[in-house]
C-alpha cells in the first residue's frame, strides 16, 4: 500500500506502526522535486481504535529505512529520492543500535525468573 501511496501523490511515504513494520516509501518512477524534504506524508496505525492518523514530523527527525522493494522495482529516475533522505536513515539505525544494546544491559542486569516457588502454576502440574 505505501508504493501506491507515494507513486500517487509523487512524494514520501512513510508508514509508522507500533510492532517494527514501519518503513520509508519513494515514489518508483518520478524524480525527486526540488524540495522533497517538504514532499512528506506519514500516516501512524493506532491498532487499538482501529484508525490510520496522519503524523507530523520535526523537520530533520529519523525515518525508518526505505522498503527493499523499492531498491529493487524503482526506476533510474527515481534513483536519487533516497540520497536526500540517506543521513536521516543513518540515523535511524544508529538510535535503533543504541537501543538494542542498552536493552542487553538491562537484562544482563535484571535476575532470571524463578517460577519454582510460585504456587500460581501448581494446576498445570
Amino acid at each position: 500500500m505505501g508504493h501506491l501511496i507515494a507513486c500517487a501523490y509523487d512524494m514520501v511515504y512513510i508508514d509508522l506502526t507500533r510492532y517494527g513494520f514501519s518503513e520509508t516509501f519513494f515514489p518508483l518512477r518520478t524524480a525527486p522535486s526540488p524540495y522533497p524534504i517538504d514532499r512528506i506524508i506519514c500516516v501512524g496505525w493506532l491498532a487499538e481504535s482501529r484508525h490510520f492518523v496522519q503524523v507530523y514530523l520535526k523537520p530533520g527527525c529519523p525515518i525508518r529505512p526505505t522498503s527493499p522493494e523499492w531498491n529493487l522495482h524503482h526506476t533510474a529516475l527515481a534513483d536519487t529520492w533516497s540520497n536526500v533522505f540517506v543521513d536521516r536513515m543513518h540515523e535511524f539505525k544508529r538510535l535503533k543500535n543504541i537501543d538494542k544494546i542498552s536493552i542487553a544491559k538491562k537484562s544482563k542486569l535484571e535476575p532470571p525468573i524463578d517460577l519454582a516457588g510460585d504456587s500460581s502454576f501448581d494446576v498445570f502440574i
